[in-house]
């Protein structure tokens, strides 16, 4: 089906055909052992960042930490037998699938280590964790639906669909294991709205986690964003 070549017709219409992804990508969250093993209870949520659940311990004081270590981005915890919604030409078996969500994994990886070396983020990214006041962030990524159609065309190219994503993630502080914080998010599809005559190639599970990992790094400087937000359209 041809898309509308005006902007925001393209952006209507568009609403209308994800409506159902937007539902499933904020339904309530199912934790894994990653997170279920901290005994948080998963309906809590700090209200100055935009993820489904969030707590922290407010007997800690953040003031003590300056350093973070941050763990490669784990998919231990991947509900891979969920695979066949992503089963299209380029994702034809469960591994082709799992290798794919290596590749997502690796791609967050670095997303996070640029995020967290901004001059904005108020830690120092280390990998040495026996330096004082120390935190350890470990990320765990536990869902993921990619979009067997991967591009479009038009004057308006729409990035829209199935991509589904879900993280847990853990902050501990790196001298006793205590644990600091929780965080976890489903998030999908995205909607991106660009103005070309070529095809585009769809990236949008990576674009989800590029923006986690810029709203994780937002989250340490309350400072600067006292409300942490989630941009829901991009366009450009």
């Amino acid at each position: 089906m041809k898309l509308p070549t005006h902007p925001l017709v393209s952006l209507i219409c568009i609403c209308g055909f994800t409506s159902c992804g937007i539902e499933k990508a904020t339904t309530r969250l199912e934790p894994t052992r990653f997170l279920k093993s901290t005994g948080v209870d998963m309906s809590q949520r700090v209200n100055r960042l935009p993820f489904q659940q969030s707590w922290h311990d407010p007997k800690i004081d953040m003031t003590l930490y300056k350093n973070i270590v941050v763990r490669p981005v784990t998919t231990t915890f991947l509900r891979t037998e969920l695979w066949e919604k992503s089963k299209g030409t380029s994702i034809s078996s469960k591994r082709a699938y799992t290798k794919r969500c290596v590749a997502l994994a690796k791609h967050w990886d670095k997303s996070l280590t640029k995020a967290f070396s901004s001059p904005i983020c108020v830690y120092y990214k280390t990998t040495d964790t026996q330096q004082p006041g120390t935190l350890i962030l470990e990320v765990a990524l536990t869902e993921v639906q990619f979009d067997p159609e991967s591009s479009h065309t038009g004057n308006v190219g729409a990035i829209v669909g199935l991509p589904l994503c879900t993280f847990e993630a853990r902050v501990t502080d790196a001298a006793n294991g205590h644990l600091i914080a929780t965080v976890a998010d489903r998030r999908g599809p995205d909607i991106v709205l660009k103005s070309s005559d070529k095809p585009i190639t769809t990236k949008s599970s990576e674009m989800i986690c590029d923006e986690w990992s810029e709203q994780l790094m937002q989250a340490s400087n309350k400072d600067l964003f006292p409300t942490v937000r989630r941009s829901w359209f991009n366009i450009f």
